[in-house]
């Protein structure tokens, strides 16, 4: 059975990855952590080579064949990522993936990531196989019963100590929404830098955590973008920037909505109408028309770009690039917005 990802701390990683990780589901928080997480552990381990192959890519059959019978270039390791934009897989692609399983490569560890699988993919030999060995993790959201013991370990892993009646304002604020989650816990560690002194955060620490960009909050930002309102997009991420919001926020909410719509897109390449595509993302009648409005403007190729750039604002976020983080993520809502990216080719 699935490991459920807010159950998974990645700790087994930590001495060696096994030779084919699965994480897949509904909930991009966890895709993204749990998958920074292997990438992190890998080159703790020596993996220094790295490859991602999207199914969307019309080679995608044969450079998954290729990295399977390929030796890493200078005898190094290496990396291999496989991000899925539907729930199924074709035959050929199942047969690689089952032969991997059968005979790992001794110089490479495979990731894949993407959305919840299809019934008929949950049955496939290779799921099944990786399923047995425990290397298969449900990106999915946290039962509502569960979510305040997991929030409460969550703030407890990042050393952030709340009194009870601040925990239950966090409760109350984020509601299971991890992006709200994520958004909380940048925002109290910049209100308390001294947390390894043990002091306990307070209700009024907290309502001024989530009180503090009450005027404009990300998802403002990115219905601007989603809507195509390049001078929404500039004057309320020039706002957020300066009202101290994290990057890291505007970045989950980037992938969350950028993973939606690829798979809406995806869905109506193959011939479903907009109508259908968007019914099977469960999208908010409220929001429906903002959706609409960006699949008119983005095709597949660029929203597939949109996601991969979307990684290099992490490694900018976490200081491995140079450039400005908000300078970065502006231009990727620029992007979502129908606009030429400017900083990024």
């Amino acid at each position: 059975m699935a490991i459920k990802a807010h159950e998974f701390d990645g700790r087994p990683w930590q001495s060696t990855l096994p030779p084919i990780t699965v994480i897949t589901g509904e909930e991009p928080y966890f895709k993204v952590k749990l998958g920074d997480h292997w990438r992190h552990s890998g080159r703790a381990q020596g993996f220094e080579e790295r490859t991602v192959i999207d199914q969307s890519d019309s080679e995608f059959v044969a450079k998954l064949a290729n990295e399977m019978d390929a030796l890493s270039l200078f005898a190094s390791r290496a990396l291999v990522e496989i991000r899925l934009v539907r729930g199924r897989l074709d035959a050929e692609s199942r047969k690689i993936l089952m032969q991997w399983h059968t005979h790992p490569p001794l110089d490479k560890c495979l990731l894949i990531t993407g959305p919840k699988l299809e019934a008929n993919e949950l049955k496939s030999d290779w799921y099944t196989a990786l399923d047995r060995q425990g290397v298969v993790i449900d990106s999915q959201g946290i039962p509502g019963y569960q979510f305040r013991r997991w929030l409460e370990s969550t703030l407890s892993a990042q050393t952030l100590r709340l009194t009870e009646d601040a925990l239950q304002v966090a409760v109350a604020h984020t509601e299971g929404n991890l992006l709200a989650v994520g958004q909380l816990i940048e925002r109290l560690r910049l209100i308390q830098p001294d947390l390894l002194a043990g002091d306990l955060l307070d209700v009024e620490q907290v309502l001024e955590a989530t009180t503090q960009s009450a005027r404009y909050s990300v998802y403002d930002l990115i219905d601007r973008a989603l809507d195509g309102d390049l001078s929404g997009v500039e004057r309320l991420s020039d706002s957020l920037h300066a009202e101290g919001c994290e990057p890291i926020s505007v970045l989950f909410a980037l992938v969350r909505e950028l993973d939606v719509l690829l798979q809406i897109r995806y869905r109506i390449d193959q011939g479903d109408s907009p109508q259908q595509a968007i019914a099977g993302q469960r999208v908010w009648k409220s929001r429906e028309r903002l959706v609409k409005g960006a699949l008119h403007r983005l095709s597949l190729t660029r929203l597939r770009q949109l996601l991969t750039l979307c990684q290099e604002a992490d490694r900018t976020i976490k200081g491995a690039r140079p450039e400005p983080a908000w300078a970065l993520l502006k231009d990727l809502l620029v992007g979502l917005a129908g606009h030429s990216l400017r900083t990024v080719s």
